[in-house]
């Protein structure tokens, strides 16, 4: 069961460990957003109505130190480490970090920590996961920033420039009563943690109206037994597989040691309840410190940023200005020099010739006793002491020197210098602050081991990812691809990978110099073009360049070459050529093909052509042959169809003669 006052008694701690180092803080914050006048000194102005003038300077130089890093953001990259890390993978791992880094618009939170750190000494942000949407069942890796550093109380005892060793750390927050009580309807909203540090926005962890929250991190170290199997592999014992499945793997047991073995839990609680609670992925506790400077004096770690040092400078600063100010606020006016009498009919013009732009003057040439006069004269007020403007000039040369920044840096002219001679002195004024980027550089590599820790438990199973290139492209890419035959694709779950960082100009800036760089270059050797044309293009912003370079890469072999590709460039080269030495012989071997066809389509064209003309004779001969056996049997049935009706006649003949023959004996019998 966990302790409720565990949370409680480390909050006492840090406040008694750490509360010297926030009250500077709180101090250097007010300072740099203007209060810059001591209490008692701008009292004492204000009860005399006199002026308290701030030229915050200070703002402009610690703007100078952040804008340098967001122009050189640090980059992560991942490596692998050992035979079973594969450099595909790492290359994987270090997109889906872009992608986690982009979606989480971690730039922001690194920013704001990082502005912290110059101001005050130290900024934070954290690591969470969550739902990609509400109605998924996964979860992905979140960087948010965190608005408040002094309501996070981190391990005194952590002394790693990213904050790595740390074993705890508390964040806490205010909410509404109803709120609470609407996320939370079982809990208790009384009693109070009355416990606070310095800088938390609220001195009470109770209110009226408000109650507070704590997230509690902390490293528990269990003891276990860490097994070597003959694989090479190591397991904790309380999560090794059965040794039936040991068999069947055939891997055996070669070697044990006791060790302790960490393991992050998170609990969200009030002074007396813990409302949730659970188990975190990973070593490290998920909320990553970055320092400007530390200094370890009697023991104790004093954090400081920009402003500390330079807040004497900068009043004095503003003193000076103030008095130089006051001064010629109450010199006197500049005056006329007149005899008596010469502004007679004209005192109002004389007058408001200070406050008014009057085009002319009149005045009369003599005095009050008729006299000549010379013109009246102008008398200059007295200008500003020359010495405070030298000592304004040299409190300003004094915070110069105390924040490192001087004047080629913050783009002011400063005489007559050599290029060589203005970037030299950027470059002193770079190099006196960075040791605040390289501190950047240390929380944002350790904030990659953590997603590193994290990517095994919320990418443990295939889902499609997108990733983010060198170039800022986006792609998509399938990570545990199980359905590759005896081998799983992409598989971010295995393997041992560390980070490494990426300091200097981003991807913008190099391009650019690329561009530069390769004309320069091409001026010298035009043929050039023919080889790298292409990236020449590409890597320019006018309209159209990326069309220019498609073509251009189109008929260069050199561009076809994949990157991503596990094959070597050379190989794939000879596979090109190959490939295209193939492709003409292809295309020659077709082409004879296509020839080949046509003089056998105009040979079988004649054959089939003399064979009908052949087919059409002897169909004519046969025809003919036909017809005139058709036209002799025609006729021989005519003739016998014709003798045949012949006879017949010949036959009718007879008989009707016969017939008369009858008719007439027959006529001469009844008349005899």
């Amino acid at each position: 069961m966990p302790d409720i006052q565990e949370a409680v008694k480390f909050l006492t701690k840090v406040t008694e460990a750490d509360s010297e180092n926030r009250r500077n803080a709180i101090e250097d914050l007010r300072f740099v957003g203007g209060d810059q006048w001591p209490v008692q000194m701008q009292n004492s102005r204000q009860l005399e109505n006199r002026p308290c003038l701030t030229i915050n300077k200070l703002a402009s130089y610690i703007r100078q130190v952040t804008n340098g890093q967001r122009q050189q953001r640090p980059r992560i990259k991942i490596h692998p480490v050992n035979d079973i890390s594969d450099p595909k993978i790492a290359e994987i791992l270090t997109g889906i970090m872009r992608g986690i880094e982009e979606k989480s618009n971690a730039d922001h939170a690194y920013d704001l920590g990082f502005d912290f750190a110059v101001k005050m000494g130290w900024g934070y942000w954290r690591l969470v996961s969550d739902y990609i949407r509400d109605d998924s069942m996964d979860q992905d890796i979140y960087i948010r920033a965190i608005e408040n550093p002094l309501s996070v109380y981190f391990d005194p005892n952590s002394v790693l420039p990213d904050g790595s060793d740390a074993e705890a750390c508390l964040i806490t927050d205010m909410m509404t009563k109803t709120e609470f009580k609407r996320l939370y309807p079982d809990a208790q909203d009384s009693s109070g943690f009355r416990f606070f540090g310095s800088g938390d926005v609220m001195p009470d962890w109770l209110t009226k109206y408000d109650i507070r929250l704590a997230e509690y991190f902390k490293i528990e170290k269990i003891r276990d037994t860490l097994i070597q199997l003959s694989d090479g592999t190591t397991h904790w014992k309380e999560k090794l597989p059965p040794m039936e499945m040991l068999d069947q793997m055939h891997l055996s047991i070669i070697g044990d040691r006791l060790s302790m073995r960490k393991q992050v839990k998170w609990y969200k609680q009030t002074a007396f309840e813990i409302l949730e609670e659970r188990t975190l992925p990973g070593r490290y506790i998920p909320v990553v410190p970055v320092y400007g400077e530390v200094t370890v004096i009697d023991g104790k770690r004093q954090k400081s940023g920009l402003v500390r040092d330079a807040k004497d400078p900068q009043r004095m600063y503003n003193f000076w200005r103030t008095a130089m100010t006051e001064k010629m606020a109450l010199a006197p006016k500049a005056k006329w020099l007149m005899a008596e009498g010469q502004d007679e009919g004209h005192e109002n013009e004389f007058a408001q010739a200070n406050v008014r732009s009057i085009a002319s003057l009149r005045y009369k040439q003599t005095d009050v006793e008729g006299r000549p006069a010379p013109p009246p004269q102008y008398i200059e007020p007295e200008g500003p002491p020359a010495g405070a403007i030298e000592l304004s000039m040299a409190f300003s040369s004094d915070l110069q020197a105390t924040v490192g920044i001087f004047d080629p840096a913050m783009g002011i002219p400063s005489g007559p210098k050599s290029g060589k001679a203005i970037r030299a002195e950027q470059g002193q004024s770079e190099n006196s602050n960075y040791h605040y980027y390289d501190n950047l550089t240390h929380s944002i590599k350790h904030t990659g081991r953590i997603i590193l820790d994290w990517i095994p438990t919320y990418y443990d199973r295939k889902r499609v990812v997108r990733i983010i290139g060198d170039d800022g492209q986006p792609d998509m890419i399938t990570v545990n691809d199980n359905t590759a035959i005896n081998k799983i694709e992409n598989d971010v779950t295995i393997g041992e990978y560390d980070v490494v960082m990426d300091t200097g100009p981003g991807f913008n800036t190099k391009r650019e110099e690329a561009v530069d760089a390769l004309m320069t270059l091409l001026q010298g050797n035009p043929q050039l073009m023919q080889i790298a044309g292409d990236l020449i293009f590409r890597n320019m912003d006018f309209p159209g360049a990326e069309v220019i370079a498609d073509r251009l890469a189109a008929a260069n072999p050199l561009a076809q070459i994949d990157d991503k590709s596990e094959v070597p460039p050379q190989a794939q080269m000879l596979i090109k050529h190959l490939q295209q030495q193939l492709q003409q012989i292809t295309q020659q071997a077709q082409g004879l093909e296509q020839e080949l066809k046509f003089k056998m389509g105009l040979k079988q064209m004649e054959e089939s052509s003399e064979t009908q003309r052949e087919h059409m004779r002897l169909t004519v001969k046969a025809h003919d042959v036909n017809t005139r056996e058709n036209v002799a049997l025609h006729e021989s049935q005519t003739k016998a169809l014709t003798a045949q009706n012949v006879e017949e006649l010949k036959g009718m003949v007879q008989l009707l003669l016969h017939h008369l023959s009858t008719q007439k004996l027959e006529q001469e019998t009844t008349e005899l």
